[in-house]
């Protein structure tokens, strides 16, 4: 049987939010993995971090999560806190920034590349595995999964 892992996407109205989308052409700054009430994500200021789901959504002003498919989200969730504490990826993300530069840094993530990372650990991959380190919370937007969105983020934690 198939199982899934949720992603929670999310925008702030800060200027880095604002940036990061203008730069991906995004709705969405930033993507984490959800592991019951927490999510686990690479955060500019502070790397690889659990944080509660609840004050994720708070300090949101947009909000979506989506449903991967994977065989075993065990193993998802297991690579993605193999890596709590892991910095963040400044030179990739100005790679990104740049669109012509890989200067991803193996050790580090920035959110979307460790997203892909986990699911890439647990054979499910969700983007080919050689353009991790250049994909944006867009790429993982745009793949052909179900959503649910809410102008009002803590509505999400309600049920459908």
């Amino acid at each position: 049987m198939m199982q899934s892992v949720q992603l929670l996407f999310t925008r702030r109205r800060l200027i880095g939010s604002l940036l990061i989308r203008g730069v991906t052409w995004s709705a969405f700054s930033h993507v984490e993995i959800v592991m019951g009430d927490q999510v686990i994500g690479a955060n500019m200021f502070g790397g690889v971090t659990l944080t509660p789901l609840k004050e994720r959504l708070e300090k949101s002003s947009y909000a979506a999560l989506v449903k991967m498919p994977c065989p075993d989200a065990a193993v998802v969730h297991n690579a993605a806190l193999s890596k709590l504490g892991a910095g963040y990826d400044y030179l990739g993300l100005i790679g990104i920034l740049m669109h012509s530069l890989r200067l991803e840094d193996k050790a580090r993530f920035f959110c979307s590349e460790f997203v892909a990372w986990a699911f890439d650990q647990a054979g499910s991959p969700l983007i080919r595995p050689e353009i991790t380190g250049r994909v944006t919370p867009q790429h993982l937007w745009m793949l052909a999964y179900p959503a649910r969105t809410t102008g009002k983020p803590l509505e999400l934690l309600s049920p459908v």
